[in-house]
């Protein structure tokens, strides 16, 4: 009985060493990527307004949740992708910013050295606004320069 007790106590002391160092390894995990660019233009990201000028931003994903940490020098902001793809385009790394209606905002936000696409939501239109009569949307590419 005693060496059925010891035992089962060894099984789970090895399991919870097991499950902490898996635990461990997975936050050790965190991806963090720095970089910058230059908008020319005022441009709609998220719930933020950017007006033109440098930029600095840090990505930090733990786990699959990623934060973006957004600097100017005057305010920081902090935004959150909608969606996040793992494919390698073989592209430079990007911001693509959509036009539509007069208005740009950031589409996607590419990340060349980790292969990562993160995508963030279109900007909330009110109900009052005619969707149809907005004419075509174009794309455009800004560079983003990556330094860790």
């Amino acid at each position: 009985m005693k060496s059925y007790r010891n035992r089962l106590l060894a099984t789970l002391a090895i399991a919870l060493l097991a499950i902490s160092a898996g635990v461990s390894r997975t936050v050790a995990q965190s991806i963090s990527e720095r970089g910058s660019f230059t908008l020319p233009y005022e441009v709609r990201w998220n719930d933020a307004v950017l007006p033109a000028g440098e930029y600095t931003f840090t990505m930090h994903t733990i786990m699959s949740s990623p934060v973006m940490t957004l600097d100017t020098p005057k305010v920081s902001t902090f935004l959150r992708p909608m969606i996040v793809d793992e494919k390698n385009t073989n592209q430079h790394s990007a911001l693509t910013i959509e036009s539509r209606g007069g208005e740009r905002f950031v589409q996607e936000l590419y990340l060349a050295d980790s292969g990562r696409h993160f995508r963030f939501w279109p900007p909330k239109t009110s109900k009052s606004e005619p969707q149809l009569a907005q004419g075509p949307a174009t794309t455009e590419r800004v560079l983003v320069s990556i330094g860790k």
